[in-house]
């Protein structure tokens, strides 16, 4: 019997959507375990399955696998998505830095005290990075070598998140655009895209139960700012 494959996480893309990216483009089926009180985190942590005390976790053949970018490199080579040279896998593993760079402001957003602030930084960010990806997708129209690899994916799960801030961000970009349309097409990604594992676009909702969650403040913009805070003193 095949063991089931699951996610805990937050109940929201997060940190753990570039996990659930590289699990659809392998076709690997999965659960999201999500973690909506302080009490299942706690539980998750008294499990020992955490290596470093963090989420998101993958349970998967037989491993606890813990931060994100381990994650999808283990995936990445499990399915063949590492590229086929040295030469290609560095290039993954740069543009998968640059990446994270890129794709934090969009984790951000939804922290952001109005949308307009959100929508300006990402821009900003845009403007910078943008260019660039173009440039490197200029010479093959991917990011390493002759074949999709986990850095196209990381950046395609980037670029979905940053459209649906800024619905025409790629008409300037067209080896981006086809990128991205590229990813999104395949069979994996483009069912998981319509299922009803996807989350939705991460919002306030969000932020409150990430905050309720690790029993932290909120945003300073939010009201009632230290709803979830345990005060250990009184």
């Amino acid at each position: 019997m095949t063991n089931i494959v699951k996610l805990h996480y937050f109940p929201g893309r997060g940190r753990a959507e570039t996990t659930r990216w590289m699990l659809a483009i392998n076709q690997i089926k999965f659960n999201n375990i999500p973690i909506e009180t302080p009490e299942m985190l706690l539980d998750l942590r008294d499990s020992r399955k955490l290596p470093f005390d963090q989420m998101p976790l993958l349970e998967i053949d037989g491993l606890n696998l813990s931060q994100s970018s381990a994650m999808v490199r283990y995936l990445a080579r499990k399915g063949g998505y590492y590229g086929s040279r040295d030469e290609d896998a560095v290039w993954c593993d740069m543009i998968a830095g640059a990446v994270a760079d890129f794709g934090e402001t969009a984790l951000q957003a939804a922290f952001q005290p109005t949308k307009e602030i959100a929508i300006k930084a990402l821009q900003e960010r845009f403007n910078k990075f943008g260019p660039r990806f173009e440039n490197r997708l200029n010479e093959s129209g991917l990011c390493a070598g002759n074949k999709l690899t986990f850095s196209d994916v990381l950046l395609a799960e980037a670029l979905n998140s940053y459209l649906e801030w800024i619905p025409h961000i790629l008409d300037k970009t067209p080896f981006l655009n086809d990128l991205y349309k590229k990813v999104i097409s395949t069979p994996g990604i483009s069912h998981y895209l319509k299922s009803s594992q996807r989350y939705p676009m991460s919002g306030s909702d969000y932020v409150i139960d990430v905050a309720r969650v690790l029993r932290r403040a909120l945003p300073s913009h939010m009201s009632d700012q230290n709803r979830f805070v345990i005060d250990n003193n009184s």
